[in-house]
């Protein structure tokens, strides 16, 4: 049973406190519902094996290499250092770079800045059968002093 209330603002406030206790559980489950959907949206259906460059595959082709930075420190220094470090990568299906490993260094320094830079190539997908596959490829990214 409830108390009646004296004024005019106690029956205010109770109506307010019971819309604002019923909004925040709509929020909540509002909230709940779109981080099941952004879940459900990010998670990847599970990737195919990336296969090596072989007879009946075409190779990726890039389309978009920027050049990695290659610092005045290093290129000034006392050691003055230039040479190439090779990169082992994956080539996704839609052409974009993952799994940047170092195969062959060169300096540590270097080496970072040729990783930062490979991960924005852009490719043109290698193709088996008429379709994108992705493959393992490995590329060779440059320091040249001139």
């Amino acid at each position: 049973m409830r108390t009646p209330v004296n004024n005019i603002y106690g029956s205010i406030r109770m109506i307010t406190m019971k819309q604002a206790a019923a909004l925040c559980v709509c929020l909540v489950l509002l909230s709940h519902g779109f981080a099941q959907q952004e879940k459900a949206k990010t998670a990847t259906a599970p990737q195919e094996a990336a296969v090596e460059v072989g007879p009946g595959i075409t190779p990726p082709l890039a389309v978009f290499m920027p050049d990695p930075d290659y610092p005045e420190s290093v290129r000034t220094g006392k050691h003055k250092i230039q040479g190439a470090c090779v990169l082992g990568i994956t080539v996704d299906k839609e052409g974009l770079v993952r799994n940047v490993h170092v195969t062959r260094p060169l300096d540590k320094r270097l080496d970072q800045n040729a990783i930062d830079a490979v991960k924005r190539w852009k490719f043109k997908p290698a193709m088996k059968d008429g379709k994108p596959v992705a493959v393992l490829t490995s590329v060779e990214v440059a320091f040249r002093l001139y």
